[in-house]
């Protein structure tokens, strides 16, 4: 919390003073028509980037030392855009002292603007999309997440029949202002562009306490309730099991034809023991399964 006092006082100072010092340059030279004014608008040039890169510097660590107190916050990138706007606020601030015809430079600049606009459209929808993210921020590095958009098909199987949504899993590695990194569990390290995943719909596990782990098999009709009888016994078996899954154990027949059943067997488990369950769950679950079948 000092620090980001320390910055404040110092991005404050840096305005005052630089604003001070340039309204009284002029005076200090009593500028006129002669050859004093053109070394006070020289002078209050050279003092507007002194004390303009002074008071961004001070803006982009205040930035990033009010972030490391939010646990959910991409402090590093949120300071370089910061930095990027102090510079612009500089150059702005120097083109009106050297009054130059910001009308005409902003019409051009504007025409200018819609033709690299449309070239580079989805460079610049990465772009703002990755800010948009850094300051809505569904998601924090080290988060573990699932998305699923149109624009990355995927061609869910046909068994079990159950709907399925086409998401990719995986941890949150980078965000940055044109992709997010992301290292996904069946797959390489993979860049999705920012635009993409702004736009789709994001599960994000690492906020939640609890998740979903399902295991599906077939069985033979009539064999339903002392299937989960069993299955219920061999969970109670596995001390650490029963102690992570306790009574969230849903068991249910989700669809039947003319010889079988299909049926879920639906767990829920802390986020963090997900992996254990999802490795040991199918085992039990199989094992039981084939006996029955047998």
């Amino acid at each position: 919390m000092r620090r980001i006092y320390l910055n404040v006082a110092v991005f404050l100072l840096a305005v005052i003073i630089g604003t001070a010092l340039v309204i009284l340059i002029p005076q200090l030279y009593k500028s006129s028509l002669n050859g004093t004014a053109v070394y006070a608008m020289a002078l209050q040039a050279l003092l507007i980037v002194i004390f303009g890169y002074i008071a961004t510097h001070a803006l982009e660590s205040l930035v990033i030392a009010y972030g490391k107190g939010k646990q959910r916050m991409d402090e590093r990138s949120l300071a370089k855009v910061a930095r990027v706007l102090g510079y612009i606020v500089i150059v702005f601030i120097l083109l009106v002292m050297f009054q130059v015809n910001l009308t005409g430079l902003l019409i051009g600049a504007g025409f200018l603007g819609i033709v690299v606009g449309l070239a580079a459209q989805s460079t610049l929808g990465n772009l703002f999309s990755g800010i948009s993210m850094m300051a809505a921020k569904p998601f924090a590095e080290g988060d573990r997440i699932t998305f699923t958009t149109w624009q990355y098909g995927m061609m869910p199987p046909s068994y079990s029949h159950h709907a399925m949504f086409p998401g990719f899993s995986g941890v949150i590695d980078t965000i940055g202002l044109m992709y997010t990194k992301i290292k996904l569990d069946d797959g390489p390290v993979t860049f999705v562009p920012n635009a993409i995943i702004n736009q789709a719909v994001v599960m994000n596990y690492s906020i939640s306490n609890s998740k979903d782990v399902v295991v599906r098999v077939e069985l033979v009709k009539k064999q339903f309730k002392s299937f989960s009888e069993e299955v219920m016994k061999r969970i109670r078996a596995d001390k650490k099991l029963e102690r992570l899954i306790g009574d969230k154990v849903d068991i249910r027949i989700t669809d039947i034809n003319l010889s079988n059943y299909g049926v879920a067997v639906r767990v829920t488990v802390p986020v963090s023991q997900e992996d254990f369950v999802s490795k040991r769950l199918p085992d039990l679950i199989l094992g039981v399964a084939g006996r029955f079948q047998s």
